[in-house]
């Protein structure tokens, strides 16, 4: 008997230890898989749709969709590549799981089928532009083709499809960090010129530090000539700025129109703004309505 639970305990024991292990060797795994994806994508990461662009005679429109769902051929990109800048700044690395798109906003986040073997890949950063070969729908780095197993044919048919919720939680973060960057530079060159020297006579140097103690802690200053406003889209065609500008009827918006590439960019901002603290407002609003690419513009 003695014998026979000596067994049974040194099972419980090895038993005990077997799951241990197995559980650490799959959190390790699942640590190295996620660094793996996670990455570093430079110091300076930015969000940026874009303005139309021409590729090889055909006409590229970027813009924000958040209802994408494409099937079609994917292609895959790396040696050539890796250590360089992609379309908005940041630093291509082949053995991250990334993407090339022609038209969505960057970066986003898509999920992307293999439709020949059933392979996912759920999250995948698009930072750049292309591919601009016929057929194709997307470019992935290396890694992505490897983790979809296309490496070696080159090209699969894949259904890609946008994540609305993780793409406009990239938009947002990166946005408002650039903005806020944005804001204290105009600023600081703002205060500068509205705090001239104050001129020291003895029968204004009571006046000249009360004026100067009021502008080195009003925080809601007056920018020069109106120079501010916020770009909420930009469009090829009339009729949608006019469509944007309808919906936009509570703030003060306008058209800009601007002749670029042999064809006009009808430009929808709000403003001008005199107020620094009222932009930044006015952005954080339009964040909550859903217009995540708008942003500060020189006026």
């Amino acid at each position: 008997m003695k014998l026979l639970n000596s067994h049974i305990l040194i099972r419980k024991i090895l038993f005990v230890f077997l799951t241990f292990t197995i559980a650490s060797c799959s959190e390790t795994t699942f640590l190295i898989n996620s660094a793996k994806r996670i990455g570093s994508w430079g110091d300076n990461p930015t969000y940026k749709v874009g303005n139309p662009y021409k590729i090889n005679g055909k006409w590229y429109y970027p813009a924000i969709n958040y209802e994408y769902d494409e099937v079609g051929y994917a292609s895959w990109y790396g040696p050539g590549f890796h250590g360089k800048k992609t379309a908005n700044g940041e630093i291509f690395n082949q053995n991250l799981i990334s993407a090339a798109h022609r038209t969505l906003p960057l970066p986003s986040i898509v999920k992307v089928t293999n439709l020949e073997n059933g392979k996912v890949l759920s999250f995948v950063r698009v930072n750049d532009r292309g591919p601009f070969a016929k057929n194709r729908i997307i470019d992935l780095s290396k890694e992505a083709a490897e983790e979809l197993d296309f490496v070696n044919r080159g090209v699969a048919k894949v259904r890609v499809e946008i994540l609305e919720d993780e793409s406009r939680k990239f938009a947002n973060e990166l946005i408002q960090s650039k903005n806020k960057a944005k804001s204290a530079k105009i600023q600081n060159i703002e205060k500068k010129n509205l705090n001239p020297p104050v001129q020291e006579t003895k029968s204004d140097d009571k006046e000249n530090k009360v004026v100067k103690e009021k502008s080195e802690t009003d925080e809601n200053f007056v920018l020069k000539d109106n120079k501010i406003a916020i770009q909420v889209g930009a469009f090829t065609d009339h009729r949608n700025a006019k469509s944007l500008i309808e919906k936009l009827s509570e703030f003060k918006a306008y058209i800009k129109r601007e002749f670029i590439d042999d064809k006009y960019i009808y430009r929808v901002r709000i403003g001008p703004l005199s107020n620094i603290n009222l932009a930044n407002q006015l952005q954080d609003k339009l964040f909550q309505l859903g217009y995540t690419s708008s942003h500060l513009v020189m006026n």
